[in-house]
């Protein structure tokens, strides 16, 4: 059993169930050309100049380990801003549109923003009252805060998950029949 799940397989999981089961479960996806773009795009001074632009004060770090014990989850946050005992999650992505889509057709990346707060605040013992996600590409940013609603969210994600990989038993796969054809499970994945 794994003590440790991956924050972006929570994001994973959040966008499809059977597709997050099945990376974990029965093999590791080739990097997909949008991460490998993602990776050549990342401009660290960019980021911090945006940042800054937002009107966000502290210490920057980037690339920062983070961990819960609580919820067992793992992973690495793009940046913190960390003033006092306060602190900002910043999540970088290529495509982000407008707060409404980050709600409904990219709630993965808000599932993934929030979960990354989560484990910030007992990794750092900071509160994070900000999460802001910026697309690297047309520098918009979107401000949210991590809500207790968001947060029941995510723990209640995590425990589905946890459930579905300590009995292996296979989770629903999304309804959005988009994403499956996109899919580099789509070949195996059962009905």
């Amino acid at each position: 059993m794994m003590d440790y799940i991956p924050i972006s397989m929570v994001k994973e999981y959040v966008y499809c169930p059977r597709q997050a089961y099945l990376k974990l479960m029965i093999m590791r996806e080739p990097p997909t050309e949008s991460m490998k773009y993602a990776k050549y795009v990342l401009n660290t001074e960019k980021i911090i100049r945006i940042i800054r632009e937002q009107g966000i004060q502290g210490e920057i770090k980037l690339e920062v380990p983070v961990k819960s014990t609580k919820l067992g989850i793992v992973g690495r946050v793009d940046a913190v801003v960390i003033n006092g005992s306060k602190a900002v999650v910043i999540e970088t992505k290529l495509n982000i549109g407008s707060r409404k889509k980050l709600y409904m057709k990219y709630n993965h990346i808000l599932a993934q923003a929030t979960a990354y707060a989560m484990a910030i605040e007992e990794t750092m013992k900071v509160t994070v009252d900000k999460i802001v996600i910026i697309n690297q590409e047309r520098e918009v940013t979107i401000t949210i805060r991590p809500t207790p609603s968001l947060r029941i969210w995510i723990e209640r994600a995590i425990q589905d998950m946890r459930k579905h990989i300590q009995n292996q038993e296979l989770p629903p796969k999304t309804t959005n029949k988009a994403k499956c054809k996109v899919c580099y499970f789509k070949d195996i994945c059962p009905p």
